[in-house]
């Protein structure tokens, strides 16, 4: 398990929450867009203080600590230089811990702290000049590591491919960080369809594991994502099964909206295959 390195130390880096990529469409938040100003969709990597319902009810369900509360300390060339070889063998945790740091500062470098940030963190009791010195800190951190920025992708790629839990996790919720923040019309669409069907597997394992995280993000995935066809039969069916085998962690959503627009077979099978869900993974 991971240690947590505390609150202050995160200020700035959960500015950006990654799974607020998928989550955007689900939570109809009208402030958060994924379309360019010419309306072509687009990956982005998108400013929230609010966590992403999947990833907080992973964290609430496990007894692992999110990712993001042990980004490591110290400059981000140090952290590569330092984990870099371990990870390239196979330790799955340094190369998280080497896409944390790099998101950081891709996040520091991408997103202004504005005024609503700054309520929300008085809010929480941290001033603006607790908020400010912990962004001189990171900027300092971040100083000459642009191009070890743009490659954060690479490392999320090997900490989930290694099985790392919270890897494959973010793998599934930063599309930018793998794809590149562009038109996704002018990607190739079969490293589109790579990226798609690794982050379905990657979502399915944990799901097997009981993950409601990874349930609620099957769900977004299938019911609002750009990148992938809808299943909306699917999309409810994952809903379903997180809420019955995380009751206390995912809000019960009332029927009509988990099933609107579905006809009363699609409902009937998106309750099948709920209940198949949490027979294979949870004895439910």
């Amino acid at each position: 398990m991971r240690k947590s390195i505390g609150f202050l130390s995160l200020v700035l880096g959960i500015l950006v929450v990654v799974a607020a990529i998928w989550h955007v469409f689900f939570a109809g938040n009208a402030s958060l867009h994924i379309n360019g100003a010419d309306g072509a969709p687009r990956v982005l990597t998108l400013p929230a203080v609010d966590s992403a319902e999947s990833a907080a009810a992973s964290r609430r369900a496990s007894s692992r600590t999110p990712g993001f509360d042990d980004v490591p300390a110290g400059r981000a060339i140090d952290v590569v230089e330092r984990l870099g070889v371990s990870a390239k063998r196979g330790d799955a945790d340094a190369a998280f811990r080497i896409y944390a740091k790099l998101s950081r500062c891709f996040d520091h470098a991408s997103h202004e702290v504005t005024e609503q940030i700054r309520a929300a963190y008085r809010s929480a009791g941290v001033g603006d000049e607790e908020l400010d010195r912990a962004g001189r800190r990171l900027r300092d951190d971040c100083q000459g590591a642009g191009q070890l920025v743009a490659s954060r992708g690479e490392w999320l790629e090997l900490a989930a491919g290694q099985g790392d839990p919270e890897g494959m996790m973010l793998y599934a919720a930063d599309p930018a960080a793998i794809l590149g923040d562009g038109l996704i019309s002018e990607m190739d669409p079969e490293r589109v369809a790579d990226y798609v069907e690794r982050s379905v597997g990657f979502m399915e394992g944990l799901v097997d594991q009981g993950d409601p995280g990874a349930m609620l993000a099957l769900s977004i995935m299938y019911g609002a994502s750009e990148l992938m066809p809808h299943d909306r039969v699917r999309s409810a069916a994952y809903r379903l099964a997180a809420e019955r085998v995380a009751p206390l962690e995912v809000p019960s959503k009332p029927i009509d909206l988990a099933m609107t627009g579905l006809t009363v077979s699609q409902q009937e099978e998106a309750h099948a295959i709920a209940q198949e869900i949490g027979s294979r993974c949870c004895g439910h």
